[in-house]
């Protein structure tokens, strides 16, 4: 059975990135691309979706596109090497959206790009912001799909844990925030073509979504939000609440596979792995979650007998 992983990354760092585990307080090594396939081979992955979770430069346009472009060639020398098992999605050099753009454009028709990976926020610009509407434009004619991946906020408390610590609570939070941004912008309503992967088990939106609601009926705001353009990845803590509070929300047609390697060690992913196979909610539809989602969602994905 083909296993798609639609949330794993890569980084043009060959090592732990001490600064960014200082800030986060959360160490990630970096694999090597022999590491990363060994790997999935052990947990049974057929095909990974490369993303680079990180933005840099931020204050600098140039520097910020040479960074992407530099990640964007990584990624697809990646899939020219290992064809059967790899591909990419695009990253882009925001807040700066005319460059967003072109690098866009550049590695989905150069460099073969599947889909378009997008932070929670860019130094503060959130994803309804009505600066970004050339982006999402260009993404919909593209029929692309966006992995969406948490970022910090700007501002966050520093000394609860959750701010020692940012991937228990301010990541998942900050998720949220630029999706419920997203709705009130209604950037979905206008743009039905556009499709977004809400990653770690849809991080705290199926429980914010009626105060969403409940607000926005108060104060006059979007109240229409099409849950049917959102899917849902499985990375990190599914398990044992994370699934069935997020089958309040959609179903098992708008559901990924996904892990967050190598964030995440491989002995939780075998855990992971087998919980997924196993779970009687997706009884009937594990087909559709590990790999068959992922092939619809994805147009420009190679397929096994291509």
């Amino acid at each position: 059975m083909p296993v798609i992983d639609v949330h794993t990354h890569f980084s043009i760092e060959t090592s732990s990135v001490a600064e960014d585990a200082e800030r986060i307080g959360f160490a990630v090594e970096n694999k090597s691309a022999r590491e990363h396939l060994d790997a999935m081979d052990r947990l049974g992955i057929t095909r990974a979706i490369l993303s680079c979770p990180t933005q840099k430069y931020m204050d600098d346009e140039e520097a910020c596109s040479a960074y992407c472009r530099e990640v964007n060639e990584t990624g697809s020398e990646l899939m020219h090497e290992f064809r059967d098992r790899f591909s990419f999605a695009a990253s882009l050099p925001l807040p700066f959206v005319k460059s967003a753009v072109n690098e866009l454009v550049y590695a989905v028709d150069e460099l073969g790009a599947v889909g378009v990976g997008l932070c929670s926020n860019y130094r503060g610009m959130y994803l309804g912001n009505e600066a970004l509407e050339p982006l999402w434009n260009e993404i919909e004619k593209r029929e692309l799909p966006v992995i969406l991946h948490p970022a910090a906020p700007s501002a966050y408390p520093t000394e609860p844990i959750t701010g020692k610590i940012l991937p228990m609570f301010e990541f998942i939070a900050d998720t949220t925030r630029t999706l419920l941004d997203l709705f009130s912008a209604a950037v979905l309503n206008r743009h039905p073509g556009i499709r977004i992967i809400v990653p770690h088990t849809g991080s705290c939106l199926p429980v914010a979504l009626d105060r969403y609601y409940g607000i926005m009926r108060t104060k006059g705001g979007c109240e229409k939000v099409p849950l049917e353009q959102l899917y849902f990845d499985l990375a990190c803590d599914a398990y044992p609440r994370g699934v069935p509070v997020l089958l309040t929300l959609t179903d098992t047609k708008h559901i990924l596979y996904g892990t967050d390697y190598p964030a995440i060690p491989e002995v939780v992913l075998e855990h992971h792995m087998r919980n997924t196979q196993s779970a009687e909610w997706f009884a009937g539809n594990l087909d559709d979650v590990l790999w068959n989602n992922a092939y619809t969602l994805f147009p420009l994905l190679p397929r096994e007998e291509d």
